[in-house]
């Protein structure tokens, strides 16, 4: 088969889409070298380092408009190329599709600007309801990376049940679970972690509700310290406001990690938290569960898929809840040994060939 990629996301966007596209991209050449993939990009940046996979083709534009190019050019080379399959992997598709007998797939991560609009600007609600919208009305199938995410679309778009299919996302290509004590050492001299740290991951924004876990830690009267790994955005201030006078929590905010810090850090934690409003799934958490930590997080559907047994679930609104969620696990080690070996099971789950072989089995299945 002829594959084609939407890998905008796999060079320009570091985490999130970016992961996921990456993800996809390198599990599918891997395990599916006999294919032909071919990679559609409207620039040749590469601000995340990502390189081409060795079966895998670059396309890129070729005197039109890097944005025109993208949302309609491209299928001047769908057609060249003479593409079976044109998946979209960040929420979107091109416009003109009926100019194309390639079957369509979009993956649709979430559609928070939906169910918390409070969040978003007019500007980007609007244009994310008109890409959604296109999307997944003209695809022949939707891939949703949670159940949530798929009755969300069910809900708010009137999709049927049979055109979305669930296929979760593995956790991404950087997240090993072999750490040396060596390299664990360097990362914890380098940025001064303590023992037996609370941790968090992720981009520090409003929507991540970072305040209300802060809250929580006030409850307690011997509260573990909190490291917050991620990059920051304007409500780090916020945050750091309230934390004024708060002789009683240590937290630690750390936003330039690399990918191999990561794990050292992910490994290093006692235990993590990720107690978010809203999610289209939660990566964060499954990489939490590579590492075998015990997660406390929210009791919204897509995040507790993520968690499954190894998760402590809790109202993220809940200052109270949150921190008898977080004194039973660091007071009792046979609950946080159960956890931990749940987690550790949970995370075979999102093995990358697995979701490949779910992706490829939608392949053929609709061609």
């Amino acid at each position: 088969m002829k594959i084609g990629f939407d890998a905008k996301r796999a060079f320009n966007n570091t985490s999130g889409l970016g992961n996921y596209s990456r993800a996809v991209i390198q599990s599918m050449s891997e395990n599916f070298s006999e294919e032909n993939f071919f990679l559609f990009s409207p620039s040749e940046k590469n601000k995340t380092g990502f390189s081409v996979p060795a079966n895998c083709e670059l396309i890129l534009p070729n005197g039109i408009s890097k944005s025109l190019w993208r949302s309609y050019g491209m299928l001047n080379e769908w057609n060249k190329l003479q593409l079976n399959i044109y998946h979209g992997l960040s929420n979107e598709l091109p416009f003109g599709l009926n100019r194309s007998k390639a079957k369509k797939i979009v993956t649709i991560h979430d559609v928070i600007f939906k169910t918390h609009p409070e969040f978003y600007s007019v500007i980007d609600r609007t244009i994310y309801e008109i890409k959604t919208r296109h999307s997944v009305a003209n695809a022949d199938c939707i891939v949703a990376v949670s159940r949530q995410t798929k009755n969300e679309l069910m809900k708010f778009y009137r999709v049927e049940s049979e055109k979305i299919k669930v296929i979760y996302q593995s956790v991404p290509a950087h997240i090993i679970s072999t750490v040396s004590s060596a390299e664990k050492d360097l990362v914890k001299k380098k940025y001064s972690l303590p023992d037996n740290f609370l941790l968090h991951t992720g981009t520090i924004e409003r929507r991540k509700n970072l305040l209300t876990v802060l809250k929580a830690l006030t409850r307690i009267k011997n509260p573990p310290a909190l490291v917050v790994c991620g990059r920051e955005t304007p409500y780090l201030k916020e945050l750091k406001t309230f934390l004024e006078n708060k002789k009683n929590i240590s937290v630690q905010f750390i936003h330039n990690s690399s990918n191999i810090e990561l794990n050292s850090i992910y490994s290093l934690a006692y235990a993590f938290i990720y107690a978010s409003l809203h999610e289209g799934f939660g990566i964060p958490i499954t990489e939490a569960a590579t590492h075998a930590l015990p997660v406390i997080t929210s009791a919204d559907s897509a995040m507790a898929e993520a968690a499954g047994d190894a998760g402590i679930l809790v109202n993220p609104k809940d200052e109270e809840q949150i921190a008898a969620a977080i004194e039973n696990l660091f007071s009792d080690s046979t609950l946080r040994n159960k956890l931990s070996d749940a987690s550790l099971m949970q995370s075979r789950k999102f093995l990358a060939k697995n979701s490949a072989q779910e992706l490829m089995n939608l392949y053929r299945e609709i061609c």
